[in-house]
Order: structure tokens, then sequence, then C-alpha cells
């Protein structure tokens, strides 16, 4: 992954924005599995920012495996299942 690779992306600090169900999507793949956030089940407001601290490891085959530090889940702004139909 080029954002733990610092030959192709040096960086101390990584903004991505995109889609409410893109990041649903996103914390379900990269939190750990047992791990309850109501980010895996409801979708982030219009406008919602959250901080998050992404992590590499290699496991004993070599294959790194990237997951979201769950104790780094800071959300800045609006949260998480406010949404309203009309």
């Amino acid at each position: 992954m080029d954002l733990f690779d610092d030959t192709k992306l040096p960086k101390d600090t990584v903004i991505c924005a995109g889609h409410s169900l893109f990041f649903r999507s996103f914390f379900q793949v990269f939190l750990p599995r047992e791990f309850e956030h109501i980010s895996k089940k409801k979708k982030l407001v219009n406008g919602g920012t959250v901080m998050v601290t992404l992590r590499e490891a290699t496991l004993g085959s070599g294959k790194k495996e990237y997951m979201i530090d769950p104790k780094s889940i800071v959300v800045v702004y609006g949260g998480f299942g406010k949404h309203t139909k009309g």
C-alpha cells in the first residue's frame, strides 16, 4: 500500500474525502472484526469528519495487513447516523 511507502508518498498526515457509504465500508473492512463501533453500521453525516490512525503489520509469511487502531477514532464533526429524509 503506497500510503505506508515513504519513497512513494512521503507524509505525516493524509486527508481522504469520499462518500459516506465508502467510509462505512472502510470502517467495516479495516476495524477489527470483533470491535463494535457505530461506524460499521451507520453512515457519516454530510460533511462529517473523523480522524483515525491506520496501522500496518507484517505477518509471519511476510504479507502486509492494515487496520484502523480502534482507540484512535475521533469524531471531529457531525458523527454517524443522523441522516434525515426530505
